[in-house]
């Protein structure tokens, strides 16, 4: 559910945080109405949403429905476009990550900040991709929000799987524990695939990841011109985009830059119960250093130390009891948004969230705090968004990967409820101990096998295409949910047409921290068209828990431009978040 944690802002960096994301905390990139559009290639020119865009175009594309049939009639691709400044060089796309999050929004959002990472001489266009945010079809399973909401109020949808002990995974009390869980998960699946099939019908079968990269191929056209190359920036579900782009297309590529890089091979070939396993092999050593840093730093700035150099095991230890304990009984927490209960599950796939982002790490230190001693209305509140926000963005992700993965080739290949718990169980005992079953909650994929639809294209492959410019790959080093492995893959499959720019931190995407390397190498490829070696690593600037004073004094000594471009860093991590919630 990427609403989660939505409310909060990272207000650690103070002012420099906050500037120019006030303005839009109000923007809605829901579906909107359209005048009637006719054919494929007209734009539709609408006020963008909001205040306070002077300079920006947005509107909708008309596009094809179905690139393999002329007759199944037309989409609209909505996109949000800031124009170059000098010497225009043509057009970068945009894409936040998900699947489900809205380009518009992070164009809106972080348009200015994302010119000093690429450069003023180019077009950037964030667009919604099909069924998502104000692109139509929209995807919409439900009859209103509040029905969405109230479909996963309180189960395992909402409150995530629950591993009631992890000192014993062979356990069969927990195996029957887990398949029950996955029971209720894929009864869940069911209903809500039939309620989509009945609300949307063949429309559905056109989300796809490769219709998004021929919309791309479309979008590039109508805004450059026949033959003009396509350029790309795209982070986390934004790299199997670009994946797919580079190698459905590589005579059409320009400059495309990946950053937080999961396997497109996995995504492609296997069922997406399986993707966990891949994914969350660095993700161990990143909850390492959350504790490890957690008490360098000292109860001051992290409370769940006790004092300074504390032992990271104990920390660790005591969020297992802690854990432990909400599986033996949820915490009520009846001071939040929702009353309700915080349950173990739903705490433990919260904090996983939490690794992804180490610039909210001192609040998720102070939240956890409060909630091992009785207080859980952050945790709780951070999980649960406010009455009658919409769970459609999980759906419009569902209607990607439900496409994007393999089908079952018969009923005997449907995961069962025994298969889930077994692979889930796999996770845990071989990757990470910790998180092996804590991605659903973020990451609501599963049940394919009842969804309605198949796609007019599937592409698999291959992914060794020849560009006439190297693609510019980026992975930390401590990714939690898309690890270097996955980089350094796309890395040795295109050995001429790629290079790998190792960043040395933790956290999801580049911009998870601060590192005026990364960014610079970014401006430099993009500006100039000067390739980084391959294996370039880059430092970051930024401590995990920093003093109160560390960012202002950071940027005063600063130079004028290396502070706007940490100030661009800081902003674009924060509309990426909120853009994959929107």
């Amino acid at each position: 559910m990427k609403y989660l944690l939505a409310g909060f802002v990272l207000v650690l960096f103070g002012v420099y945080h906050l500037n120019g994301l006030l303005r839009v905390s109000h923007l809605c990139v829901s579906q909107s109405s359209k005048q009637v559009a006719k054919e494929p290639g007209e734009v539709i020119w609408e006020p963008c949403p909001g205040d306070g865009y002077a300079g920006l175009d947005c509107g909708s594309v008309v596009v094809p429905k179905d690139y393999f049939n002329p007759s199944a009639g037309t989409s609209t691709i909505a996109f949000a476009r800031q124009n170059a400044t000098r010497n225009r060089k043509g057009s970068v796309f945009l894409n936040p990550g998900g699947p489900g999050g809205s380009g518009m929004s992070l164009l809106l959002r972080a348009g200015e900040y994302i010119t000093e990472l690429v450069g003023d001489q180019w077009d950037l266009i964030g667009f919604d991709p099909r069924g998502i945010g104000r692109s139509t079809p929209a995807t919409k399973c439900f009859s209103s929000a509040l029905e969405a909401q109230l479909f996963a109020a309180n189960t395992v949808i909402e409150q995530g799987i629950t591993v009631s002990s992890i000192s014993n995974l062979s356990s069969p009390f927990l195996r029957d524990q887990l398949v029950e869980q996955h029971k209720q998960f894929l009864a869940l699946k069911k209903s809500q695939a039939e309620s989509c099939g009945k609300q949307m019908g063949d429309e559905l079968r056109y989300m796809g990841t490769a219709t998004v990269v021929r919309d791309m191929d479309f979008m590039s056209e109508v805004f450059d011109g026949e033959g003009a190359k396509i350029n790309y920036w795209g982070g986390s579900y934004g790299s199997i985009l670009g994946a797919y782009l580079v190698n459905m297309l590589p005579h059409r590529i320009g400059y495309s830059v990946i950053d937080g890089i999961a396997d497109p091979i996995n995504w492609s070939s296997e069922p997406s119960h399986k993707w966990p396993y891949n994914w969350l092999s660095s993700t161990e050593k990143t909850y390492r250093m959350y504790l490890e840093d957690c008490s360098r730093a000292g109860p001051s700035l992290c409370p769940l130390a006790t004092y300074q150099d504390e032992p990271w095991t104990n920390l660790e230890q005591r969020l297992e009891q802690f854990f432990d304990r909400l599986a033996l009984e949820p915490l009520a927490t009846s001071s939040s948004s929702r009353p309700g209960y915080l349950t173990s599950g739903a705490a433990r796939s919260l904090l996983l969230i939490h690794l992804e982002r180490p610039g909210m790490w001192p609040a998720s230190a102070k939240a956890f705090a409060e909630a091992m001693s009785g207080n859980g209305t952050q945790l709780y509140n951070w999980i649960i968004p406010p009455t009658g926000t919409s769970h459609e963005n999980d759906v419009a992700r569902l209607a990607v990967t439900c496409l994007d993965s393999p089908p079952p080739m018969s009923m005997k290949d449907f995961p069962s409820a025994e298969d889930l718990a077994e692979e889930g169980l796999k996770t845990l005992r071989e990757v990470s101990p910790h998180f092996g079953m804590s991605t659903g909650m973020n990451e609501p994929d599963g049940g394919c096998q009842y969804w309605p639809a198949k796609g007019p294209e599937r592409f698999t492959g291959p992914w060794n295409a020849t560009l006439d410019i190297p693609m510019l790959i980026i992975s930390n080093t401590a990714d939690p949910v898309t690890p270097i492995s996955s980089g350094v893959l796309i890395n040795s499959l295109m050995p001429d047409s790629s290079v790998l720019v190792i960043q040395e931190s933790p956290g999801h995407t580049s911009t998870s921290m601060v590192s005026l390397c990364t960014m610079k190498l970014q401006r430099q490829y993009m500006s100039e068209g000067i390739v980084p070696a391959n294996g370039t690593r880059c430092a970051v600037d930024n401590p995990t828990f920093p003093k109160p004073e560390f960012w202002r004094e950071q940027m005063d000594a600063l130079s004028a431009e290396d502070a706007r471009l940490m100030k661009a860093s800081i902003m674009i991590e924060a509309a990426l978040f909120e853009s994959r919630i929107a």
